[in-house]
């Protein structure tokens, strides 16, 4: 059975390896890269992507916390890992195929299916919430990027109030799932058994994080457009709303891997005020060669730091963090 589930990994690994490099051809096609092999582009493509491959970490740990607050023990290097191996198949189209993989190698390494499945489904709410807030948040810092928002304000709003909705939801069927159980179906009522959701603080420090986590990706984008483009002026704050802001609309648009050619589209745009149509594209072009580095950088520190054993008692060899 272990042979079995090595080779199925492999050839997953293989297609998804595959289908990245069709996206990397398809990506910069058509494209001049010999404005990127200057010292200060290179060092400014390295620099942004080691700030995106920060981003592992902070989910790591908002997700540690949830999952302490369940009742689930597990370490940061064990969570880095997961989602460091896991978060390359989001170059697979459909936007699924990370987390079908996480699920997968969280449930090899222990983590309980209900904890599991509660934590991803607030992980996906609150980091497509922090993006609008600091999207927002940042934008109207600048004049630039206040108007932008004001002009993308309806759907913004609308994605808000969604996800506003489904985290009152759940905290409601909280509240009302253990009687409901209870009084028409006695014998699932201890399915619901201990804590149904993390705790309140558990969920403010992991929100706290994924802003963190969208200021540090902005912050490789404005290194990028100083280093690219010294000429021109740069406004911090737009760069990061535009950030916040294409990342969410590419998220949550369905079949594009990794929010291709959607959140390029919306930077642009975003962008166009401040920078002209050739920086923009430069800017743009920039940073989804430095995202494509850092997730290669995160797939092989994932590999290098996950657990390579894990006892019967479900608790890895490997040293905790």
């Amino acid at each position: 059975m272990k042979r079995l589930h090595r080779t199925i990994g492999l050839i997953a690994g293989l297609i998804v390896a595959a289908l990245f490099a069709w996206y990397v051809v398809r990506s910069l096609r058509g494209h001049d890269l010999g404005v990127y092999s200057t010292p200060r582009a290179i060092i400014g493509i390295a620099l942004a992507a080691l700030c995106w491959s920060a981003g592992a970490p902070l989910l790591a740990l908002a997700w540690r916390g949830m999952l302490s607050a369940l009742g689930v023990r597990k370490s940061r290097r064990e969570l880095t890992g997961i989602i460091g191996i896991t978060q390359f198949a989001k170059y697979v189209p459909g936007n699924v195929a990370q987390y079908l993989g996480r699920v997968g190698m969280s449930l090899a390494r222990g983590i309980p299916a209900r904890a599991l499945a509660v934590t991803l489904i607030l992980e996906t709410l609150l980091v497509v919430a922090a993006a609008i807030v600091v999207g927002v948040g940042t934008g109207a810092l600048s004049e630039v990027g206040l108007q932008a928002v004001h002009n993308h304000g309806a759907q913004l709003a609308l994605i808000a109030v969604l996800v506003v909705f489904a985290i009152a939801g759940l905290f409601l069927f909280r509240k009302v799932a253990p009687a409901l159980l209870r009084k028409f179906t006695p014998r699932y009522a201890p399915a619901l058994d201990g804590a149904l959701l993390p705790s309140q603080s558990s969920l403010v420090r992991a929100f706290v994080l994924y802003c963190l986590m969208y200021g540090t990706l902005g912050l490789g984008l404005i290194v990028l457009a100083h280093l690219l483009l010294p000429e021109a002026a740069q406004d911090g704050w737009l760069l990061i709303a535009a950030f916040s802001l294409a990342w969410v609309v590419g998220f949550v648009t369905p079949g594009a891997p990794a929010g291709l050619g959607v959140r390029e589209g919306l930077l642009l745009l975003m962008l166009a005020p401040v920078y002209s149509t050739a920086s923009a594209g430069i800017l743009v072009i920039a940073l989804r060669i430095a995202t494509t580095m850092g997730d290669v950088l995160t797939l092989i520190v994932g590999w290098l730091i996950r657990p390579r054993e894990q006892s019967a008692t479900g608790h890895t060899t490997s040293p905790s963090a």
